[in-house]
């Protein structure tokens, strides 16, 4: 739960520093950091989901989700 809810977090405070006018980018950029809190913090955490999360998983969650929100804005702002 911790992961889903710092992804939560991330994405949405990323959606408001990155201002993105498209519809619906704001829940796919909360989606986008979710996923990408999930797998880093899963894959440091040494794939346990329930109990207690280390500072290693804490860390790489915050360390990856930061630049996936950064690839969807410039993935969703290219010129087609």
């Amino acid at each position: 739960m911790i992961l889903i809810g710092l992804g939560a977090i991330l994405g949405w405070l990323g959606s408001i520093a990155l201002r993105l006018d498209i519809p619906g980018a704001v829940l796919r950029m909360i989606l986008v950091a979710i996923l990408a809190s999930l797998i880093a913090g899963l894959i440091a955490n040494g794939g346990t989901f329930l109990g207690s999360l280390s500072l290693l998983g804490f860390g790489a969650a915050v360390g990856v989700t930061l630049p996936a929100i950064v690839g969807y804005y410039a993935f969703a702002t290219r010129e087609s």
